[in-house]
């Protein structure tokens, strides 16, 4: 009975919940807008940069005329005057053509906001629905501002990089909602098949992590996907006769296998590390060549190589994941990020400005300081050579006293691999998962929404403390 009188009564326990949710959200409101201001003043910097040189240092005047140029029956593949050559496909020309439409300045100003509102939506739901751990709200506003730095590198001269990566991480978040769920309709699996195929079949670079994903969800995924490709490749035909779009494609594929070797000196991949390695070592003259045709047969098979090896890796971790009762979600992130990280070391025409592409698993490992606290040092090293030694204006600055700096975007990434290996080997192998991770793994579940509501809707544990007074735990920290 004094133990019942001395609790707190429930007019006090409301008025202590009311003040601490105040605070709670008080703090998250502004987070979350420090974190949106960031990317406004970078959208403010972008329209800028974009209205005082709309023809110079972008690449969207290139995508404006190739809009124009599928509008006239004209070839979207020869080399134009002052102009780059056009390497996507022609759907990319018919998507490109709104903006395209309204000239080059204010054009490309909507086309970088496109890129940043997508790349945005994509990091919110990647964090909110493929990241298999709780993270507070001022860890969702850190990740969201570090976003923004990078795809930086991307956005400031309009490539469409961020766009694609931003479509793969919404596709990735509809595909952990719908494996996550006991049934799943089928609706469900179409719009995640969809949100994958479509930055495909816009530009190829994401074609290895899709197709690992589909791998790994063969039954419900290949055929959609097929079925998804096959109506975007199909679409061109709806606007332009189809002898001329025939012509199109038939120059885009001679176009794809006439580049397969050629390389430019922005590429920074394996095999930048190998070149420059040859000259340091004296294999090759100290005048380093990043633009040298690549014609070698091992590095092709190093590449198919470790394809084949990343793949068994995924699909080893998603049965991991099923046996040790993980989540899903959780052999969809590892796989995911591993297949990424394979992209910038070993795909095709991966230069600074695809490094958006890494920017999220290797942004989420960094702020993750919880799991394989050995490999701490490994993912700061990592993080610092891909965000910060990578930037094109710090190498080129370096280049001359040190060339082995060229190599610090790759190297980065294949740390970044490392780390990986070593953040999933670190997880515990039981048969079942402890308790404090299966709470996680539950929690991990819930919408952001809706996890107050949970910490607050536990169970209340009386206990007595030393003084003999009744006291209320949640179960839930």
């Amino acid at each position: 009975m004094n133990a019942r009188s001395n609790s707190p009564r429930l007019s006090e326990r409301y008025r202590r919940w009311r003040g601490e949710s105040t605070y709670k959200d008080y703090v998250y409101r502004y987070s979350i807008q420090f974190a949106l201001a960031v990317w406004l003043i970078l959208a403010a910097a972008v329209a800028a940069r974009t209205y005082a040189r709309p023809n110079s240092h972008t690449v969207f005047p290139i995508f404006a005329t190739s809009a124009s140029h599928w509008w006239s029956d004209v070839s979207l593949y020869e080399l134009y005057p002052g102009l780059d050559r056009f390497r996507y496909p022609p759907v990319f020309a018919l998507f490109v053509t709104p903006f395209g439409s309204l000239g080059f300045t204010v054009g490309g100003m909507l086309w970088s906001w496109l890129s940043m509102g997508v790349f945005v939506a994509g990091l919110w739901r990647y964090a909110r629905d493929v990241i298999p751990s709780s993270w507070t709200r001022q860890r969702l506003a850190l990740f969201l501002t570090l976003g923004a730095a990078g795809a930086l590198r991307g956005l400031w001269n309009a490539q469409s990089n961020a766009l694609m990566i931003g479509l793969l991480l919404l596709g990735a978040s509809a595909l952990a909602r719908v494996v996550s769920r006991r049934i799943a309709a089928s609706r469900d699996w179409w719009w995640a098949a969809f949100l994958l195929a479509l930055p495909v079949c816009l530009k190829f670079t994401p074609l290895a992590p899709v197709l690992l994903l589909v791998a790994l969800w063969p039954r419900q995924l290949a055929g959609r996907m097929l079925v998804v490709a096959a109506g975007l490749t199909l679409l061109p035909f709806l606007t332009r006769p189809p002898h001329v779009v025939l012509f199109q494609y038939r120059e885009w594929i001679d176009n794809l296998l006439a580049s397969g070797s050629v390389r430019w000196t922005g590429f920074r991949d394996g095999w930048t590390i190998w070149v420059v390695l040859r000259s340091q070592l004296g294999l090759a003259p100290k005048q380093i060549d990043l633009g040298e045709p690549l014609h070698s047969s091992v590095y092709r098979g190093i590449q198919m190589g470790t394809a084949v090896g990343v793949l068994v890796w995924c699909v080893w971790q998603k049965r991991r994941a099923r046996q040790f009762q993980w989540g899903p979600r959780w052999a969809l992130h590892v796989a995911l990020s591993m297949g990424l990280t394979w992209l910038m070391l070993f795909g095709p025409a991966i230069e600074h400005a695809t490094y958006v592409f890494l920017a999220p698993p290797l942004i989420w490992a960094l702020l993750e300081r919880d799991v394989w606290p050995r490999g701490r040092g490994l993912v700061w090293l990592a993080f610092a050579l891909v965000m910060v030694l990578g930037w094109g204006a710090i190498a080129r600055a370096v280049t001359p006293l040190s060339p082995l700096i060229l190599t610090a975007l790759p190297v980065g990434s294949a740390l970044f691999a490392l780390w990986l290996l070593g953040y999933a080997a670190s997880r515990p192998s039981a048969r079942k998962a402890s308790a404090p991770e299966q709470e996680e793994v539950e929690r991990s579940d819930v919408p952001w929404g809706n996890r107050d509501v949970l910490r607050r809707s536990a169970p209340v544990a009386p206990i007595l403390t030393a003084e003999g007074r009744s006291r209320e735990f949640n179960l839930l920290p």
